[in-house]
């Protein structure tokens, strides 16, 4: 079993919610509004600092609100992975 390191996963996804938020114009308020979440737990998300994990729930709801494809938020997962089994 590989031991992934997760702080990296959960940075990417954080990346690219950040992304597609800013491409769509909106503050980190607006989204959190929409997405019926706090503007201070969004911040955690988008940290590079930071790593925290996000609900599935959560993901669909940014997806809907912006009409993404949830495999847009989780772009850049395949080098994740070659880069963390490559070094196992």
């Amino acid at each position: 079993m590989n031991n992934y390191n997760l702080n990296d996963f959960y940075r990417l996804i954080g990346d690219n919610i950040k992304k597609t938020r800013l491409e769509h114009k909106d503050s980190q308020e607006t989204l959190a509004e929409k997405i019926d979440m706090s503007r201070g737990f969004l911040s955690q998300i988008e940290s590079p600092g930071l790593c925290v994990g996000v609900s599935l729930d959560t993901l669909f709801k940014i997806c809907i609100t912006y009409n993404v494809d949830i495999r847009d938020l989780f772009n850049g997962f395949e080098e994740f992975l070659n880069k963390n089994n490559s070094s196992s």
